[in-house]
Parts: C-alpha cells; sequence; structure tokens
C-alpha cells in the first residue's frame, strides 16, 4: 500500500501542516508507505497576512516530504502530476481549505485519475471564512475532479452535498492534536510566561482574524461582574489585520490591566505553557467549521467554550464539558462566570479526558482507507 498526501507540510507552519504530519505518522506507525507533497511556494507573499510562512524544527526533517509544489505555477502543477503518477500510489489525499488552492489541486487530481489513481478531498472548508471572487466555481471545480470526500464536521459535510449531492462523503471528526508534549503543571507554565500564579485565566489562541470574533470577546470581558471577579484574558496568535483597533478597543474598554497580548506566531514548543496556564479556552467565532484548537484545549483536558457557528459545537456538550452559546456578548459573558462561580473546571475536564479516545489519528486513517476500499 501506498499513500501520497498532497498539502501543505514542514516547513510550511500552521493548523494544517500540523494536522497533516500528524496523519502522515499514523500512515507510518501503521506500516504503510506514506510521502506528502508539499508547496515550495504556498501563498505569494502579497497574499499572506503573517509574518513568515515556515519555521525551524529539526524533529521533522526526517520525514518523506517532498516541498515541490507551487499554486500559480501551472508548469509545476504538470510535474507534479507527473511525479505522483511515476509513484504508482493506491491513492491520493489532496488536503483543501480555500478556492485559491482548487485550480491547482483541481489540475493534478484530474491528471492522475486518467491513470486509474484514487483521489480523496480532505475538505477542511467548503465556504471559506472570509469570501472571495468565484468560490462557488472554483470549489466546484475541484470537487467534480476528485472520487471522494472527507470532512471532520456535519456543517461542512452539509455545505459540500449542496454543491456535489452525489459526491461519496465520510464524516470523521477532527483528532486531538497530541503533538504539543504533556500537561504541565499550572504553575510551571505561569511561571514560564511570567504570569500570576493565583489568578484566572481565559485563553484565546491563534492568529487574530475579523472571523475569529476577538472584537466580541472583548465586549464580553468588559462586563462589570467579570472585572469584579480578577479574571485575565491571555492573548495568544499573531495579527492577521491591523492590530490597532484591538489595541484602541480595549483602552477604550478600561481593559489594559486586565488582558495580556502575546501577538507572535507560537512555537510548538511553546503551546503547552499556553494552554496549561489557562483555566478556560474561548472561541467565540462568528464564522467556523470545525477547529483544530479546540482539539488542542482537549489534549491539555482544558475545556472549551464555542459559538454556534459551523461545526465547532458538535464536539462539546453544553455546561457537562464546556459551553455552547450565541455570538452575544451577554452569553459569553454569562458562560464564564457559571464556570468560575460554580468551580466547573475539574468536573469538565474529568468528561473531556473520557472521550479524548474518539479523536484519534487511527480512526481518521481508517475512514480515508473505507474511502479507498469503497471505491475500488
Amino acid at each position: 500500500m501506498k499513500v501520497i498526501i498532497v498539502s501543505p507540510a514542514y516547513p510550511l507552519r500552521g493548523g494544517i501542516a500540523e494536522s497533516t504530519e500528524l496523519l502522515y505518522k499514523a500512515y507510518v506507525k501503521k506500516g504503510i508507505d506514506c510521502q506528502i507533497v508539499s508547496y515550495n511556494l504556498q501563498y505569494p507573499s502579497l497574499l499572506f497576512p503573517g509574518k513568515k510562512q515556515t519555521i525551524n524544527d529539526h524533529s521533522k526533517e526526517s520525514f518523506n516530504i517532498i516541498s515541490s509544489l507551487n499554486s500559480i505555477n501551472p508548469i509545476s502543477w504538470h510535474n507534479v502530476s507527473k511525479y505522483i503518477i511515476s509513484k504508482k500510489p493506491n491513492y491520493v489525499i489532496f488536503r483543501y481549505w480555500h478556492p485559491f488552492f482548487a485550480p491547482c489541486l483541481g489540475f493534478i487530481a484530474s491528471k492522475i485519475k486518467k491513470n486509474k489513481i484514487t483521489t480523496i478531498a480532505w475538505v477542511d472548508n467548503v465556504i471559506p471564512h472570509e469570501n472571495i471572487f468565484m468560490q462557488k466555481k472554483l470549489t466546484t471545480y475541484f470537487l467534480k475532479r476528485v472520487d471522494s470526500a472527507l470532512v471532520m464536521s456535519k456543517s461542512v459535510r452539509d455545505d459540500l452535498l449542496k454543491i456535489v449531492p452525489k459526491k461519496k462523503v465520510v464524516y470523521s471528526p477532527h483528532p486531538i492534536y497530541n503533538n504539543f508534549g504533556p500537561i504541565i503543571n499550572t504553575s510551571k507554565a505561569r511561571e514560564i510566561l511570567n504570569l500570576d500564579l493565583s489568578a484566572k485565566y481565559i485563553l484565546f489562541f491563534g492568529f487574530i482574524r475579523k472571523y475569529k470574533g476577538l472584537d466580541l470577546l472583548l465586549d464580553a470581558f468588559a462586563d462589570v461582574r467579570i472585572q469584579n471577579k480578577g479574571i485575565k484574558l491571555i492573548i495568544a496568535g499573531e495579527f492577521y489585520e491591523k492590530k490597532s483597533p484591538y489595541i484602541e478597543k480595549i483602552k477604550k474598554l478600561k481593559l489594559d490591566d486586565s488582558v495580556l497580548i502575546f501577538d507572535h506566531y507560537i512555537d510548538n514548543s511553546q503551546v503547552a505553557n499556553y494552554f496549561c496556564s489557562s483555566n478556560l479556552v474561548v472561541q467565540p467565532y462568528l464564522s467556523a467549521t470545525q477547529s483544530g484548537v479546540s482539539m488542542i484545549a482537549f489534549h491539555f483536558l482544558k475545556p472549551v467554550l464555542v459559538t454556534k457557528k459551523g461545526g465547532l459545537s458538535e464536539y462539546v456538550h453544553h455546561q457537562k464539558d464546556g459551553y455552547i452559546v450565541n455570538s452575544n456578548a451577554n452569553e459569553i459573558t454569562d458562560s464564564i462566570i457559571d464556570y468560575f462561580e460554580k468551580n466547573r473546571e475539574g468536573v469538565f475536564s474529568s468528561e473531556l479526558k473520557k472521550k479524548l479516545n474518539y479523536f484519534s489519528w487511527e480512526k481518521l486513517l481508517d475512514n480515508f482507507e473505507k474511502l479507498y476500499i469503497s471505491g475500488n
């Protein structure tokens, strides 16, 4: 058995790359020959909102990754197609999360299908968080050129079937991110970040864009009930838009002493410090499908508060292991107060521990294999 995954991977950074590498490791662990075909140019610099697209991590240098795909160069698409055909894989997984990549991935899928290679789309988003020109046509172009698709939320499945109603689709929950190290002592984590050892902390983690709802969380955080309890907010992640409006809002709401900002890409070796320092992870998203942040939080047994957007709520049981609220500042505030007043952290964390095995990379791999077998 041989499998190729076409996806961002090391040295590219971010959740897409990290999760692809974890699936790759699951294949290797099972003894399956697996290779990742990644990008030597993922986004042109003008289209990338962050500071840099790559990281250094020597632990990943042994992974079987070839970075040869240029997202905007059709000659590269042709060469990658030839390369994949020459390797004769049983099936190829295409990681799809944005219509920008539809021409590139659709071209390659069309070429290799002519050589009787099974093609499977691993779809994070059908509808992008921020609209772009011709997004539906582009996504339709790609999806029509693969044999089947795997999605990690039921909302994405529903979106996909509206575009390609007859496409074979399998739902498989997003696995836990278990690559950021073990749970560490709260005091130790806080000492590393120079945080108050006795304070209560809420974490907003990941890059900042409008659809992530940080504005909404700041409004909720300004509520006098939260301020009277001395709860603090950690914002950890790189700003993918202007930072100044958020700083101005923090000052306007007089939250300077309550909000701590770590405005940079959080290296893998530091992720545990932020989650283990926090009591609750809040995702006040205005648009979403599924979330890798939830799966990092679950690994560290940290309850999450999510909004009723996309598939965020599919992984949370309201007031049992987390909170599900509307995109409303008052509801966010009420849940935060409920969490701390009723000392729910211990109970919620215990409930999370019970369901960790449900979100495994082995189950995701098995579902890809089932799609391959069912199509042959």
